[in-house]
């Protein structure tokens, strides 16, 4: 399989995972309380055990990818970058499960409206602001080194391969940028989505020319263009 094929196929699991975020958000699984004491809705435990590490998972593997099996990680700037991606999976991983957390706590026993108090103004900061922040910090990490351990390895066996499906792929990624950045009660999202754009946008300026060897940088270029510029739209006139 093509390099650029491989990448396609990633770039696919990616959409599925957030399709699949997003249709769990709305299932039946929020609304059944695991025992004792309700510690936990269905919902949580599956994000946490299920769709979480699917989403750290997908990146890893584009790692190997643009690392080209890791074979760029015998130069020091490699280990580096690799360093990096680690430590913003660690983010991106553990705010994600506090958000997660935090989310069940304030919306089973806080008014999300109206709330009051130490207790339900703490879970929701935690909710919106801690755990969030600590997710998108790892995010823009994660990402950040795979755009720039790509731009240290092409692949010329990429230009080989058809856009399309990463043209599709990163229209539906676009969608969920828009759903946490331009719609979500805390403009965390927006920050991260503005910052996304910015980053992919310098990277992909500097390979545009060769664009099709760098599948990934293309790929979030038009990921964040997309659903950046739509958040921006969303979050001024609406």
């Amino acid at each position: 399989m093509r390099a650029m094929s491989r990448m396609n196929l990633l770039f696919t699991l990616t959409s599925l995972s957030v399709v699949l975020v997003a249709v769990e958000r709305f299932s039946f699984t929020t609304r059944v309380l695991l025992q004792p004491y309700g510690f936990l809705r269905l919902h949580e435990l599956v994000q946490l055990t299920v769709l979480i590490p699917l989403t750290v998972i997908v990146p890893a593997l584009i790692f190997r990818e643009v690392s080209r099996d890791f074979s760029a990680l015998r130069s020091r700037e490699g280990k580096w970058l690799f360093l990096a991606f680690v430590i913003g999976t660690y983010f991106y991983a553990t705010g994600n499960g506090l958000h997660e957390m935090a989310s069940a706590a304030f919306n089973e026993h806080c008014d999300a409206n109206a709330f009051t108090g130490d207790l339900c103004g703490g879970l929701f900061f935690n909710d919106f602001y801690t755990g969030n922040t600590m997710f998108f910090a790892g995010a823009l990490l994660m990402n950040t080194s795979l755009l720039a351990i790509e731009s240290r390895n092409p692949d010329e066996s990429s230009a080989q391969g058809s856009p399309a499906a990463l043209v599709l792929n990163a229209a539906v990624y676009a969608v969920t940028v828009l759903a946490y950045a331009g719609l979500d009660r805390s403009p965390v999202g927006l920050v991260y989505a503005v910052g996304m754009l910015l980053v992919a946008g310098a990277f992909f300026l500097k390979v545009r020319q060769h664009y099709r060897l760098f599948p990934f940088t293309t790929y979030s270029a038009l990921v964040y263009a997309l659903g950046g510029f739509a958040s921006l739209v969303v979050r001024i006139f609406l």
